[in-house]
């Protein structure tokens, strides 16, 4: 599979004087964050991995529909995503680009009896893999969820 960089390194930003929000957004003060140099990798994805995961697949998914551009994309990737997450252009946008680049979707520029062209997106087989390499994943994250959602409740109802 190929890489969309949600592994990649923490940014490090230009040279310069070392300043407190130096290196990636969120990361805390200081070279190694707020867990310290001798701490171990944090396994869990952060806040903005999991939004790409939903994003890619909420566009992987309305591609897979049906080839889409700009605003029919737009509109369809927000009803799938409902209110889980604020969905802007430029991330639509920006996520269209890393998938296009990784080989999950193709585009090309649609000449229509009105209006300027427009590029219009289709998922790649490779986009299909990963759509469904996503959907297990938001699988087994749902049973994470219900489980904990379900220990919450137990444990609420055996205080009351």
């Amino acid at each position: 599979m190929p890489d969309l960089g949600h592994n990649s390194p923490p940014f490090e930003g230009p040279p310069g004087p070392p300043g407190p929000r130096q290196g990636r957004r969120g990361r805390g003060v200081g070279p190694h964050g707020w867990r310290g140099p001798h701490a171990a990798p944090c396994p869990a994805p952060s806040f903005s991995e999991h939004k790409r995961l939903l994003l890619e697949t909420a566009v992987l998914t309305a591609l897979a529909e049906k080839q889409g551009h700009g605003y029919a994309l737009f509109e369809r990737v927000a009803e799938l995503l409902g209110a889980h997450i604020n969905l802007d252009t430029g991330s639509l946008y920006r996520v269209l680009r890393l998938l296009e680049d990784a080989g999950m979707v193709t585009s090309f520029w649609e000449i229509g009896p009105a209006g300027p062209p427009r590029r219009t997106y289709s998922v790649t087989p490779a986009g299909e893999a990963l759509l469904h390499a996503h959907a297990q994943t938001l699988l087994e994250k749902a049973r994470q969820l219900e489980l904990l959602a379900q220990a919450a409740q137990d444990k609420l109802k055996s205080t009351n």
